[in-house]
């Protein structure tokens, strides 16, 4: 009785794995295709296979860049400066941030997360004009660090609130046997929280690093040199006023992807951990 009644649910569930996987994977197949064709082709004849113009040419010319630019290689350089910043600094504030919040009396609490949420829904767009007058002036335009400080401000306020819904489920028996054994709070955040919440923590970090792998707004404002761009600013100099490298463009996009996935693939398994734990989408 069991198993017929399983078996449709299983079918229908097995379905649609599958077809959430096609819809995930396609796309990125077909920016695949497109990196090895011409832009002619492109445009003329997006999907086919036989009988285009194939250009493998457009990984080397991605690479090096259009004249005048930085090259791939700086901006993979410059992104992955920015990310590891910001990334960092992130997850040290918010994690410390959410922990002490959470044991704070519900009055706080309630106080501290309408505010994080005023500031998750303030438009980027809002922000730009006193980020700009800010970083220059203190001359720190084109700088990559001052990029990633200003991703610090716009990634922590999530990052506070998924840490905090985690650190809220905390065992308190652990907090307690800490105490017992003459560790304060300070102290029972490092040497008990912290190593039991890489599973969330890692989770965050994917998060924050996919927002700030393909950021545009902020980078196409604050990174005004040519060698000083991200990856995805620095795409869009293929993009003329007259012409573009479409070819180019996919194949940029395709590099960028890479690293993206192979990071997912390694720590996928913390991931899936660290959002079942802390109750990132409650």
């Amino acid at each position: 009785m069991s198993r017929t009644t399983r078996s449709p649910l299983s079918i229908v569930g097995h379905g649609w794995a599958i077809l959430w996987t096609l819809i995930s994977v396609l796309p990125f197949i077909f920016i695949v295709l497109l990196a090895f064709k011409s832009t002619t082709a492109i445009y003329t004849d997006p999907i086919g296979l036989v009988g285009v113009d194939w250009k493998p040419q457009n990984f080397v010319d991605a690479w090096n860049g259009p004249p005048g630019g930085g090259g791939f290689g700086f901006y993979l350089i410059n992104t992955v400066v920015v990310a590891a910043i910001a990334i960092t600094l992130s997850l040290v504030l918010g994690s410390f941030t959410a922990y002490f919040l959470s044991l704070a009396s519900a009055r706080v609490r309630r106080i501290g997360v309408v505010i994080l949420l005023v500031t998750t829904i303030t438009p980027v767009v809002l922000l730009l004009i006193p980020y700009y007058q800010a970083v220059n002036l203190l001359g720190l335009l084109s700088n990559p660090p001052a990029l990633a400080i200003i991703y610090v401000a716009l990634v922590l306020p999530n990052t506070v609130l998924i840490l905090q819904s985690f650190y809220l489920g905390f065992p308190p028996e652990l907090r307690e046997a800490a105490a017992l054994d003459g560790l304060g709070p300070l102290r029972t955040f490092f040497t008990v929280v912290s190593p039991l919440s890489r599973g969330p923590l890692v989770a965050v970090a994917m998060l924050n690093g996919f927002n700030i792998w393909g950021e545009t707004q902020v980078a196409i404002v604050m990174l005004v040199q040519a060698q000083s761009r991200t990856v995805p600013i620095g795409l869009f100099a293929f993009q003329g006023e007259f012409q573009s490298n479409t070819g180019a463009i996919f194949a940029g996009l395709t590099i960028a992807t890479v690293p993206v996935l192979i990071a997912y693939l390694i720590f996928n398994r913390q991931v899936t951990k660290g959002i079942a734990l802390g109750g990132v989408f409650r």
